[in-house]
């Protein structure tokens, strides 16, 4: 088990008429969260253990049709203390 903690958040740009089907897809992401959103645009924020996990959701959310570009915003990545989840 790792003992890093990462976590990002993207702006996720959406065709509006598939913004109900985008919404749908990424919440069933593990470790992903939306937390706001509008119109066109969602914010998403994604724990995981290591960067590649962080990488392999990005790309799960930029493959989902409707999609029209996820850019990362923020990264924080964290070593924790025996014991901290």
């Amino acid at each position: 088990m790792s003992n890093e903690l990462h976590i990002t958040s993207l702006v996720v740009q959406v065709l509006p008429q598939k913004m109900a089907d985008v919404r749908q897809e990424i919440m069933t992401i593990e470790n992903a969260e939306l937390s706001v959103n509008n119109e066109v645009k969602l914010v998403v924020v994604i724990e995981g253990e290591t960067q590649r996990a962080l990488m392999d959701s990005i790309e799960a959310i930029n493959a989902i049709p409707g999609v029209l570009s996820a850019t990362m915003v923020y990264h924080q990545s964290e070593v924790l203390e025996e014991g901290e989840e």
